[in-house]
């Protein structure tokens, strides 16, 4: 059964899946945001870093990403994998200390973004995004998939994530998604896309969306 959440100012972003964990394990964070796309996956180096960060999660969009990814606890001193997930700006942020950092409060900005922990896949069938957990990857079986989906991009939590992936455009003939949580939104719009239909629906307390990188 559905259940209705309270609203959540809404993070919409419509992204795709790319290569697979271990060839983006390669790819080093940017010093910041201001050239992500959407969201991106990165590795960040051990023995951490010291430079700016505004906010404390979202972060300004010029903060250093992997001094913000120690403040969040997404990674600790030996660095690691990180996901980073562009958000809407903020009318204003508040620093704070934490695992370490500190970080400083800032007015407003116009772009801001999260960090999340990335994890490796683990090849399971896809269903629905796991119940607390930010990031998740999983495969799709080849052919038509067979699911309710909610939103256009992004959809509800509770959607099948193999309908949805189809609907975006990322999957054909099946295949491994790496689906990102976001935050809800206040109304979901359904339609028809490749060849899959999805239904409207009202508040909703948490979305996903797909990692194209």
């Amino acid at each position: 059964m559905r259940i209705e959440m309270f609203k959540i100012v809404a993070l919409a972003v419509a992204l795709v899946f790319g290569p697979a964990f271990g060839a983006m394990a390669q790819t080093a964070c940017p010093a910041n945001a201001l050239s992500v796309q959407g969201a991106t996956t990165c590795s960040c180096a051990a023995g951490g870093t010291n430079s700016p960060v505004w906010g404390s999660g979202p972060y300004t969009a010029d903060s250093n990403i992997c001094t913000a990814a120690r403040h969040s606890g997404a990674i600790g001193s030996g660095g690691g994998m990180i996901q980073v997930v562009m958000a809407p700006g903020q009318s204003s942020y508040s620093g704070s200390g934490a695992n370490g950092v500190n970080t400083s409060a800032w007015a407003e900005y116009n772009s801001s973004f999260n960090i999340y922990r990335a994890q490796a896949s683990s090849g399971q069938a896809c269903g629905r995004m796991p119940t607390g957990q930010d990031v998740y990857s999983c495969s799709c079986a080849a052919g038509a998939p067979a699911g309710t989906v909610w939103g256009s991009g992004p959809y509800t939590d509770d959607s099948n994530i193999c309908s949805a992936a189809a609907h975006a455009g990322i999957i054909g003939g099946g295949g491994t998604v790496r689906v990102l949580a976001a935050p809800g939104l206040q109304s979901y719009r359904g339609s028809l896309w490749n060849g899959i239909t999805t239904s409207d629906y009202g508040p909703w307390g948490r979305s996903i969306i797909f990692d194209r990188n």
